[in-house]
């Protein structure tokens, strides 16, 4: 538990979340306007570059929106990581992605515990 009285796992989440956030963001901007900027240049014009761009950039807003929410123990924020957080399992299910189903389970299994849970309800 930090000071604040927020579990390590729920801060480290929160960290890891913003990182993707910052990431998506970045991929997004690169993707819908450098790529496009340079396609342009070059006389082929490409809309899809503008959309992918556009949804990575919602995608990293909502994310650090995510990180901000579990930081601050907001009940919602930890429901929305724990759909997530499924929908990723079976993701990774299908496509047979080892790895990511054993941190997807962690991270299920970890949001449901009784001191993590009672920390998103005190606020």
């Amino acid at each position: 538990m930090s000071s604040e009285g927020r579990p390590t796992g729920v801060t480290i989440l929160a960290i890891l979340e913003a990182i993707a956030g910052v990431y998506y963001l970045a991929t997004g901007f690169n993707v819908s306007i450098y790529r496009t900027l340079v396609r342009l240049a070059f006389g082929i014009a490409s809309i899809d570059s503008i959309f992918v761009g556009a949804a990575l950039i919602i995608i990293g807003l909502v994310s650090l929106f995510l990180a901000w929410g579990l930081w601050t123990g907001k009940g919602w924020a930890r429901m929305t990581a724990l759909v997530f957080a499924i929908l990723s399992l079976i993701v990774s299910l299908i496509s047979r992605n080892l790895f990511g189903l054993v941190i997807d389970l962690i991270i299920v299994y970890y949001l449901t515990r009784p001191n993590v849970k009672q920390f998103f309800t005190k606020k």
